[in-house]
């Protein structure tokens, strides 16, 4: 028995929206979720054009490399405000009506890797082997009413693309929400060979630690589950599930390591504590699969800070000087489907509603109102001194930098990054050469 698509009420209705706009040639990405029995369409943004005077490329075959990247940089912003177990499942095209059955398998054969490309480099787990290794391209056509959905192969990208029946449904029902709250405390060693110490590269060595929470027990409600049974069994309605994980010592093969010598002059500090949360759909979720969702989603929340703080640095050249005091962003969630699904962004303590506001129309062409936003969880996580102590405060150093029992004494180069509920810093510490394991 094959596998069944379903595409949500409010994505149809936006992607025949964008048709009676006579929107031909607009891209844009396709976000939902990929079960073991079905791929659930649950909402579609545009790409955002780089001029908001022009209009979407006549012939969509034309597009060239500097386009495909901006819809793919696209896709990547817009990953990062997805919970757990939503994904960016693939493309759509308006297509219009003088592109030919070639020039369009070749556009979205392009599209879809760049798109893939973009969001992977964000994410510090990989795809299990039972997961379907496909992403889906969705064909909008401007001489009729169809839609016409086709699946491409992550694996095997110039295998022709299959044609596959796309049922509608409302998708209101409530999703099964689980949550869990991670206190993060990762030192992370940066070569000396990282061309800056606000080098995105340098977030590498996050890996290790991600091994750890993916290998990491887990307790549901403060009780063992088998993680084949039915995570919502028992309970009447869909509440939420809260998770507490166990972590130990990664376990690693010995034939899978090896000793590394490798010079360091820096490491980078994350400590605080996080909330997250995933999303699944389905009356029948089993434990295994919400507990692999949540603890991609505690990965990407974690990896996203550090790298938005890192970016915030770069962009305000906060490289030198006086002090300058940041927090990492806070997590805000937003519920704008029928379905109680949150999607999120990140604000900094000098943003307010109306950037975010801002950034929903910009990245998912939504709408967004205040009352829609959530800004009290993390907020409340922090207020209530969960992870509000001095050790928390992690600065950039230099050699000749003096610690003291009040605090940092800062010469030269310092920056110093607030607590918030995740602080993210750069400690520049130089300590000779790092011996650690590698596999």
């Amino acid at each position: 028995m094959g596998r069944t698509y379903v595409i949500g009420e409010y994505s149809e209705r936006y992607l025949k929206k964008l048709k009676a706009e006579e929107r031909y040639g607009t891209t844009g990405i396709l976000l939902g979720q990929i079960t073991p029995a079905k791929t659930y369409i649950i909402f579609a943004a545009r790409t955002p054009l780089k001029d908001q005077a022009e209009l979407p490329p006549e012939n969509p075959s034309e597009m060239n490399a500097s386009d495909i990247e901006w819809v793919s940089e696209h896709a990547r912003q817009v990953s990062r405000m997805l919970p757990g177990g939503i994904l960016v499942l693939g493309v759509f095209l308006i297509r219009p009506p003088n592109m030919s059955k070639e020039e369009a398998q070749d556009i979205f054969r392009k599209l879809a890797t760049a798109v893939e490309a973009a969001v992977a480099k964000e994410r510090l787990w990989n795809f299990t082997e039972e997961e379907p290794p496909e992403r889906i391209v969705l064909q909008i056509y401007a001489d009729s009413k169809a839609m016409k959905l086709r699946t491409y192969d992550l694996h095997n990208p110039q295998t022709p693309t299959k044609l596959l029946e796309c049922k509608s449904s409302s998708l209101t029902s409530t999703w099964q929400v689980v949550e869990a709250t991670i206190n993060v405390d990762v030192h992370i060693p940066i070569p000396t060979s990282a061309e800056q110490q606000f080098d995105k590269g340098a977030l590498k060595g996050l890996n290790f630690w991600a091994k750890q929470i993916m290998q990491s027990s887990f307790l549901i409600n403060g009780h063992f589950k088998d993680a084949d049974s039915v995570i919502g069994e028992g309970s009447k309605k869909k509440s939420p599930v809260e998770v507490q994980f166990l972590s130990a010592p990664v376990l690693v093969p010995e034939n899978e390591t090896e000793a590394v010598i490798e010079s360091c002059s820096s490491s980078v500090a994350v400590k605080g504590t996080v909330r997250c949360r995933a999303y699944l759909h389905g009356s029948k979720t089993k434990v295994k699969d919400a507990i692999q969702s949540l603890k991609r989603d505690v990965l990407n929340t974690v990896f996203i800070r550090c790298e938005m703080v890192f970016e915030d640095q770069i962009l305000n050249k906060n490289v030198g000087g006086d002090s300058v005091s940041h927090k990492a962003p806070h997590r805000v969630f937003a519920s704008i489907l029928p379905s109680g699904v949150a999607f999120c962004d990140y604000g900094f303590t000098d943003e307010g509603s109306k950037d975010l506001e801002d950034r929903y129309k910009e990245l998912l062409d939504y709408d967004l109102h205040p009352a829609q936003l959530d800004r009290t969880e993390e907020i409340l996580l922090e207020e209530l001194g969960i992870d509000t102590n001095p050790d928390q405060e992690i600065s950039f150093k230099t050699d000749e930098e003096e610690s003291m029992d009040t605090g940092f004494k800062y010469k030269g180069v310092a920056a110093a990054a607030g607590v918030g509920v995740i602080a993210v810093a750069v400690s520049v510490i130089y300590f000779g050469n790092f011996i650690g394991g590698s596999t």
